[in-house]
């Protein structure tokens, strides 16, 4: 309506606003002929199959490189081929499995080994054990004294343990350390020195604490080395010197050095590995690595290393034990060997097959004289637990035997009516099971007591469907126990393996601050943090004469102090490192937090030992490292840490 309209306007007339389009007229576009809407579905279907095609291929091809490459990595040698036939065969992923590392020092020729040519510098054994989230090392020095098996039959001779491998081959090797320590190895895994190296670099290096200076010239008749102390990254040939240097102290030392390296190597794959560079470093080593698997297919897949290296990526802290065979004695001529008693060796063995997750904690309680609790009392005692024991294997009179031995034990055996066999529904259990019946009160509890008197190798689920009807035959027990091929034939006493942690001390040390204190004076306008100064070190300790102070930069943006002291017994050092730098890969693993007197301390403990107590203040952290082989008490190491105080303005 207008103004100027009679009714409704105010009789003044205006011009209305331009009109740009009066009017316009739609029309609905004519839908597609059939020949176009052909020709869109024709163009559209090529690209879905272009699509289909190409990823198959990409997909075809990723698969048949990684499968090429892993291959790779198999058994090539005749030699290692002939070892694979001694090994025991691989349990199921869920299962623990133990792996021969040895590393060599040269490859004599194409397809075999020379006694003058190859040597074994390094012996480990490693175990896996994806049910507890643990990986054990225990380390056999290269001049221990044992009996040498070339086959599994019998001893050739008494000798190093290394000379096995330069007499018999790898077959010698794995049949001499499985011989020596009882245990099954499931892999043997050989790597040359060119295989080391490549690893490290094409992980960019590995960052390691050295614990002090390391010095041979070239052209001394030894390997060289040049390495300074401190945390920092070394590159292949570097970190291979460093596992094995034992110039100055002894293979014990060297063996020390290796696990730490494992450790260290761990953190890096953590940190720098990812699934696409997985068979590029597979690609690298296949000349210099070999991956033996004992079973019928000698040749690891790929799932099974992803599956090893996700439990090493996914470490809880304090869940990678380092073992060592302790009260060493040196022996034969010139003490140039290494003899150790069988009970030291089976303790040993012991520890490795048997990792304590609880230790950790309790060896930090008792250094902090804290009491320890009182075990939890289980809610059902052995006589009342119902079970019956069922053969999950070919093996004639297992059920009977290991029921047998439960009663022996305590526990409360049922049986089957004479009319029926003690057998499984199927025989083809590796593993033990222990079946409870969920409707039962306590039966999960009562499954948990029978799980740990089975052994490691066994499982604890609810009772099967298929199960369940042999159970109602015999009136329906608490548990159902199916006997595995894993079960060793022998019940575990779990209180057996606790390991007992030391009972709390004083601590060995001496108020010193005058040691360091003038050194640090002369380096303090190159840290650009607060220095800390040892008030209290070791009570035999001093500062190294070589290198005792240094200041460098571990990475980028960062500044790291390290000081370096050795205790009486010479050869043996123990550092405090200060840094701002806050992303070290070693600070990502301790195993405990405590606040003394005001102060927060970060505790890293492995096998019982504290091996390193971190304090963070101001923006920067101040480490106390204990000795290669933990050496220092934990007490020690605790009272070192409380010490430290700033260096004065």
């Amino acid at each position: 309506m207008g103004r100027a309209a009679t009714l409704n306007g105010n009789g003044r007339a205006v011009l209305p606003p331009p009109v740009l389009d009066p009017m316009r007229r739609y029309r609905q576009p004519l839908p597609p002929t059939r020949s176009t809407r052909r020709l869109v579905g024709k163009v559209f279907g090529w690209i879905v199959l272009a699509l289909l095609v190409v990823g198959s291929g990409l997909a075809g091809g990723l698969y048949l490189y990684v499968h090429e490459t892993v291959n790779a990595l198999g058994p090539h040698t005749a030699p290692v081929k002939k070892a694979q036939k001694d090994l025991q065969s691989v349990p199921p992923p869920s299962e623990p499995a133990t792996a021969l590392v040895v590393g060599y020092d040269q490859r004599a020729g194409v397809g075999g080994f020379s006694a003058k040519d190859s040597r074994s510098d390094t012996l480990m054994l490693i175990r896996a054990d994806p049910q507890q989230d643990t990986l054990s090392l225990l380390s056999l020095p290269r001049d221990l004294n044992v009996p040498i098996y070339c086959n599994m039959t019998s001893a050739y001779t008494t000798d190093r343990i290394n000379s096995a491998w330069s007499t018999c081959g790898p077959q010698g090797t794995l049949d001499t350390v499985q011989k020596l320590t009882g245990i099954p190895v499931n892999y043997l895994i050989t790597l040359n020195f060119h295989g080391f190296k490549l690893i490290v670099n094409k992980l960019h290096g590995v960052y390691m604490d050295v614990d002090h200076r390391y010095y041979i010239a070239p052209n001394t008749g030894v390997a060289t080395i040049n390495l300074h102390p401190g945390y920092q990254r070394l590159d292949g040939q570097d970190a291979l010197n460093y596992v094995r240097f034992r110039e100055t102290d002894n293979d014990l030392y060297r063996n020390a050095r290796q696990q730490l390296f494992l450790e260290a190597l761990k953190d890096r794959l953590a940190t720098s590995l990812s699934l696409f560079k997985i068979p590029q470093l597979i690609g690298a080593l296949k000349h210099s690595l070999e991956i033996a698997r004992g079973g019928s297919n000698g040749t690891p897949s790929m799932s099974e290393i992803q599956s090893y290296l996700g439990l090493g990526y996914h470490l809880k802290p304090g869940h990678m034990f380092r073992v060592n065979i302790n009260n060493l004695q040196s022996c034969g001529a010139f003490n140039a060997q290494l003899c150790g008693a069988t009970s030291d060796i089976q303790a040993a063995v012991d520890s490795f097959m048997h990792p304590d997750v609880t230790l950790a904690n309790r060896a930090n309680d008792a250094a902090l004289g804290v009491k320890p609790k009182a075990p939890k009392q289980p809610t059902i005692t052995p006589a009342q637990i119902t079970t019956l024991v069922l053969n999950g294997t070919t093996i004639g009179g297992l059920a009977r035997d290991t029921s047998y031995k439960l009663a022996t034990a305590g526990f409360h055996t049922v049986q089957l009516p004479p009319t029926a066999t003690a057998d499984a529904p199927t025989a083809t259990y590796t593993s033990s099971y222990v079946y409870f019946d969920s409707v039962q009160p306590n039966a999960k509890a009562a499954a948990e007591q029978l799980k740990a008197a089975m052994g490691p190798n066994t499982r604890v689920a609810p009772l099967p469907p298929e199960i369940a009807p042999i159970a109602q035959e015999a009136s329906n027990p608490l548990a159902v126990v199916v006997v595995g091929t894993a079960f060793g034939g022998e019940l575990v006493n779990p209180a057996a393996h606790v390991v007992q942690v030391q009972p709390h001390q004083p601590p060995n040390v001496r108020t010193a601050p005058e040691v360091t204190l003038g050194p640090l004076e002369q380096v303090r306008a190159k840290v650009p943090f607060r220095i800390m100064v040892p008030h209290v070190i070791e009570r035999n300790s001093y500062l190294s004469t070589l290198e005792p102070v240094r200041v460098f930069k571990p990475a980028a943006h960062t500044h790291e102090l390290a000081l370096t002291y050795v205790t009486g017994a010479g050869n043996v050092y123990w550092d405090v490192i200060e840094t701002n730098w806050k992303g070290a890969p070693i600070l990502s693993h301790e195993t405990g937090i405590h606040t003394i007197s005001g102060r927060t301390y970060h505790l890293f403990t492995t096998g019982g030992h504290i091996h390193m107590v971190v304090l963070y203040k101001g923006g920067s952290s101040y480490w106390v490292v204990n000795t290669l082989r933990d050496e220092l008490s934990n007490e020690t190491m605790l009272a070192i840490a409380k010490g430290l105080a700033p260096l004065a303005k």
